[in-house]
């Protein structure tokens, strides 16, 4: 996973347009389980799945110091609305913990690895040591993320789940992050 020197990757809030937007590209190239917990039978889209998806967003634009705990971002590659990332304070030792998802025509050219190191900035900047992110271990490409940002992998457990670690750069009294 190379990224092109050309490929422009950002994280954007998540307004009402932006919203429509990651739901039109979240519904026609991704798979609902990628995006929203298993609410409904079956593993397609449905209106319930939508509404979850909706209110998840709406519900965290106040960021992470608001009543969520939480801040979610759409990822923006080339102009288009490719995908979500999501930073959350999990309430333990300073550590966040982060999640992603990419439309599948998306995936394999560094959007994820550029989208994930603008959360790593993000986390440190709010004081958070640490960053938690979990996968699955058939899940090659973002176990490949991982490693190429520096995360920590766990044995997988019984279930086939990954827990990842990585540790922040912490400001010093100054407020700088050291090089």
């Amino acid at each position: 996973m190379n990224p092109s020197p050309i490929h422009k990757v950002k994280l954007i809030p998540v307004d009402e347009e932006v919203l429509d937007q990651l739901v039109e590209v979240a519904t026609k190239d991704a798979r609902a389980n990628e995006v929203t917990p298993p609410m409904s039978p079956g593993a397609d889209w449905t209106p319930v799945r939508i509404a979850w998806l909706r209110a998840f967003h709406r519900e965290r634009r106040q960021g992470v110091p608001g009543p969520m705990g939480e801040a979610t971002w759409a990822i923006v590659s080339d102009g288009l609305v490719v995908g979500s990332m999501r930073l959350k304070a999990t309430g333990t030792a300073q550590a966040a913990k982060t999640g992603i998802w990419l439309a599948q025509g998306e995936r394999g050219r560094g959007t994820g690895i550029r989208a994930m190191a603008e959360v790593l900035e993000e986390a440190a900047s709010l004081g958070f040591r640490a960053l938690r992110a979990e996968t699955t271990a058939d899940n090659h490409g973002a176990l490949g993320l991982l490693n190429h940002l520096g995360f920590e992998l766990e044995q997988a457990d019984d279930e086939g789940r990954i827990r990842a670690t990585r540790a922040l750069p912490q400001a010093d009294a100054t407020g700088a992050s050291p090089s």
